[in-house]
């Protein structure tokens, strides 16, 4: 694959065609539009120029040290409170490194920590995460808020404190995990065969592609269900 500056520029002439649309029916439309692609186009060029130099030295402290950094810049933006950004952050960063070691161990790549596998998934795993995350903690503090009187009770009553927070973290995982069962079948119908598409623009064998998808798809889930467990217990602890 050997795509040009020129090229890409040629490529990108294709928004003309959605572009004169908009202007014929919503312009105000186009114009939001123009905005977010230039937005998105500003953090594709920040994004290309670190990543650039990042491949071309490929050290594994400054690999470690990019995941640690737009993990962290990732939460800020999307977990706005700090009640959720703090713990969201730690247990990501704890789970998702274990995670991706044990993944890689098993992709049996040449060298752990190389750009070219440790960023792409360490990425993977912290972009499904943080968004379920998000949603459960979320579920988790309003539940605990809203029914105060229950958890109460429940210690009253002699119960244990995992007991007693049992039925707000059943509520949680479930509300966190439940979009995420409901697009499976999207995702193996969409999101999977476009990802797979691109493995094997990159020369990937057909049986290794689907093999570290369904290794991802499994690693993802349970590093998922892990960092959103581990959350609530750090707010807990730290509340």
């Amino acid at each position: 694959m050997n795509i040009t500056i020129v090229r890409m520029l040629i490529g990108i002439l294709l928004l003309m065609i959605p572009a004169l649309i908009l202007f014929r029916f919503d312009r105000r439309f186009l114009r939001q539009s123009a905005s977010v692609l230039g937005r998105l186009a500003v953090t594709l060029l920040v994004l290309a120029g670190c990543l650039y130099y990042i491949f071309q030295w490929d050290m594994a402290w400054v690999n470690i040290l990019w995941v640690l950094l737009s993990s962290g810049v990732a939460t800020a933006v999307y977990c706005r409170k700090r009640w959720q950004s703090v713990p969201i952050y730690i247990s990501m960063t704890v789970v998702t490194f274990i995670m991706g070691i044990v993944v890689l161990l098993l992709m049996d790549v040449p060298h752990l920590f190389g750009a070219s596998c440790f960023l792409p998934v360490m990425t993977m795993l912290q972009a499904e995460a943080l968004f379920v995350c998000r949603r459960g903690i979320t579920t988790y503090v309003l539940e605990r808020r809203t029914h105060k009187e229950l958890f109460e009770y429940l210690r009253g009553n002699g119960a244990h404190q995992l007991e007693a927070l049992r039925p707000f973290l059943t509520k949680a995982i479930t509300r966190a995990f439940t979009p995420v069962l409901q697009q499976l079948l999207l995702v193996g119908l969409v999101f999977v065969p476009s990802l797979l598409c691109g493995m094997l623009l990159c020369g990937i064998q057909p049986l290794q592609a689907i093999a570290f998808l369904v290794l991802m798809t499994a690693a993802a889930l349970s590093s998922t269900m892990l960092i959103l467990v581990l959350s609530i217990y750090i707010y807990t602890r730290i509340s």
